[in-house]
């Protein structure tokens, strides 16, 4: 599986520093207790010279260990782009030294680290690899409960909520009923941490809050933890972080409910237990983000868009991308509470592309995996049959596997090709950008059932405009390319019009009563020395114009 193999390369971290006269696994110990005690930066110096004494005593398997610490500890103070290299490392050392289990203690590092920046579903592959790993071997129910509680953070990064739940609850019940209470706190405070989002995004799909009693019920549930003797002692020390993040998810409760002054001194007390010691990214997001919630429920819109704006830059400093999400949907609709409706656009459309480059980069890193899985075999019939799965996987990640209509990692590819046979022959190769109106209505009218078959349609309207040569494309979602090898600047617009007429005349009843579907399409022609981005992006201005000058009609 791809997410578990990966290039046996050097480690990001500096090991210029001469063997320690401790023995590497003695460091070890010493890091792991130095991380349960909230003191990240020696367990980081103590990981690396372990890391630095394995290696030059050629010790794989200590190595790996080192590496996991490193990867570990990097993941609590945000270093998540070295955090995610060295989870890899990890994962590649623990599978040559066949260590099943502490490689699904790395890829669940390594899941949590995904996730967090913006790559969810290699996330959840990562997770449920570890989950497998541990299920062929004799695994403990701390290890299981772990993964589970990695898993379950991949699925709400997904925005899968009631997956992540049900993950969550698993590994509660395992640590809760072994007896493990200090254990079962944390992923409880995940799941309060996660509820917490998920309301948010209730109240942005829906105007309005569905359940926020279950933010109640899970305070409480996790307050008779907190009650536990084996618990007691531990929460006054090393956990004060985890106990300030819990005082935040009161605090955005008490918000919602309308009870703003014990919101505030949720976010005063957070704010001073953060600052003790090496500061914690996440609490202090989480304190931004309720501070804003605050400001917006008293109408203080200065305050508001201030700490909404500061949770942004922090989010996007740190590449925490479920937070930046949130910051830019935050900002959205308190601008648009506001009545500044374009300023509120704006946000939106700065997270859809945001979003777009994700997909970029996710894509790049599954390519990168599949090659990784061809050089981590060495056995030569191993190798054959990976280089058949990679060929087929090949085909596969080729097409899109609602619509059969290319994906864009296709577009890639061909993109050059149109246009250097353009420039070789003279020509003007175009691309047109189509992106379905209101589809979100569709979903919420008639059903995720109807919107994919709606998208089937749409694919095989495009398929008719396409000659030998043109490349058509699902980017994702509801937004589809066809990049045309040659089409005269002049001919735009009537292209355009046809293909909304198209559109438009299609029989959508036939899919639902009272069902109806326009498209908004924006025209580029290809310009010397265009890149794809740019190509792609004068076509997507093109749509949002086509859209926008369209907008109060469909409103």
């Amino acid at each position: 599986m791809s997410a578990s193999v990966v290039p046996l390369k050097t480690a990001p971290h500096v090991l210029s520093a001469a063997p320690s006269p401790v023995p590497a696994l003695q460091l070890l110990q010493q890091t792991a207790l130095a991380m349960q005690h909230g003191d990240i930066a020696h367990s980081l110096e103590l990981s690396k010279s372990a890391l630095a004494q394995a290696q030059q005593q050629h010790d794989q398997h200590t190595e790996a260990r080192a590496l996991l610490c490193l990867a570990q500890a990097d993941h609590l103070v945000a270093r998540f782009h070295r955090a995610q290299e060295t989870a890899q490392r990890a994962v590649a050392l623990f599978q040559v030294t066949e260590d099943p289990l502490r490689e699904a203690e790395a890829l669940c590092v390594l899941a949590q680290t995904l996730s967090t920046m913006g790559h969810a579903d290699d996330g959840v592959e990562a997770a449920l690899i570890a989950l497998k790993l541990q299920s062929s071997s004799p695994a403990k129910a701390q290890a299981e409960a772990y993964a589970h509680n990695s898993l379950a953070l991949a699925y709400s990064y997904a925005g899968s909520f009631e997956r992540a739940d049900a993950a969550f609850d698993r590994a509660i019940t395992l640590l809760e009923t072994q007896g493990h209470w200090m254990g079962a706190y944390q992923p409880r405070s995940n799941q309060r941490v996660m509820e917490v989002t998920r309301c948010f995004f209730d109240r942005y799909y829906h105007a309005d809050f569905c359940d926020l009693q279950r933010l109640g019920r899970l305070r409480q549930a996790q307050g008779r933890t907190a009650q536990a003797p084996p618990n007691l002692l531990v929460l006054q020390g090393s956990h004060l972080k985890t106990q300030a993040l819990m005082g935040l998810c009161d605090g955005f409760e008490a918000c919602w409910l309308g009870q703003l002054d014990i919101a505030q001194s949720h976010a005063d007390l957070a704010k001073s237990v953060d600052a003790r010691g090496e500061s914690s990214p996440s609490v202090t997001m989480m304190e931004l983000w309720l501070r804003s919630e605050i400001g917006w429920a008293c109408r203080d819109w200065s305050l508001a868009e201030t700490h909404g704006q500061q949770m942004l830059q922090l989010a996007l400093s740190l590449d925490h991308e479920p937070m930046v999400s949130v910051a830019y949907l935050l900002l959205a609709q308190v601008l648009s509470a506001q009545g500044k409706h374009a300023a509120s656009q704006t946000q939106l459309r700065a997270l859809k592309l945001r979003e777009s480059r994700l997909r970029e980069a996710a894509q790049k890193q599954r390519e990168e995996r599949i090659e990784w899985q061809l050089q981590a075999r060495t056995s030569h019939a191993t190798r054959l049959r990976l280089e058949a799965q990679a060929q087929e996987l090949e085909q596969l990640a080729m097409e899109d596997a609602l619509t059969g209509l290319y994906n864009r990692r296709h577009l890639e590819r061909m993109a050059p090709v149109l246009l250097r046979k353009g420039a070789e022959l003279g020509l003007a190769p175009a691309m047109a950008f189509v992106d379905v109106d209101l589809f979100k209505r569709v979903n919420d009218a008639y059903s995720h059932q109807v919107g994919d078959q709606v998208l089937k349609a749409l694919a095989q309207i495009l398929r008719s405009f396409v000659r030998e040569g043109d490349v058509p494309v699902r980017l994702g979602g509801d937004e589809f390319v066809v990049a045309f090898a040659h089409v005269e600047a002049a001919g735009l617009p009537g292209l355009a019009q046809r293909i909304q007429q198209a559109v438009q005349s299609y029989d959508w009843e036939s899919l639902a009563a009272g069902l109806c579907v326009s498209v908004s399409v924006g025209m580029a022609i290809a310009q010397h020395g265009d890149a794809l981005t740019d190509w792609l992006h004068r076509c997507d201005q093109g749509m949002y114009e086509a859209k926008d000058s369209r907008h109060q009609t469909l409103a």
